[in-house]
């Protein structure tokens, strides 16, 4: 039985539990990213490559003690590693050096390949996203 509160005066809380593995874990998370800039000007492949270099930046990070490691992002964007990504995202290396441009020109990554500190994730078990909306108060006419 529902308790006797009026509509207006009840929270609403959705919860919503996706699984999937960690390649799709990033994709749906720049997915939700996308409603906010710069990351809602890119076009489809440069979101693509974005999670798929956080992909692959999360599984090479597992291999280092340091988070930060510069060695790390040298092994990112190793010759070997860009083929892969590039594959991951079948796209021809023109294309893909393209987004990567793209990714520079919004700064989601800096000059060095770096990724932005915010998209620097590590997913595990444990993760959540929270969408906390605020309302604004609308005046009336």
């Amino acid at each position: 039985m529902l308790p006797d509160i009026p509509l207006y005066k009840q929270t609403m809380k959705k919860e919503f539990n996706l699984k999937g593995d960690k390649r799709a874990f990033f994709k749906l998370y720049i997915q939700l990213l996308s409603i906010q800039n710069p990351i809602s000007t890119l076009r489809k492949q440069d979101r693509d490559v974005l999670a798929t270099v956080m992909y692959n930046h999360a599984v090479i990070a597992s291999e280092y003690k340091d988070a930060d490691n510069p060695k790390k992002w040298r092994a990112l964007f190793s010759y070997e590693n860009r083929l892969k990504m590039i594959d991951e995202c079948n796209m021809a290396e023109a294309g893909f050096a393209n987004c990567l441009t793209s990714l520079r020109k919004n700064k989601l990554l800096d000059a060095d390949n770096r990724l932005h500190t915010v998209l620097r994730v590590y997913p595990d078990k444990a993760n959540s996203v929270v969408f906390n909306i605020n309302l604004k108060e609308e005046t009336g006419e």
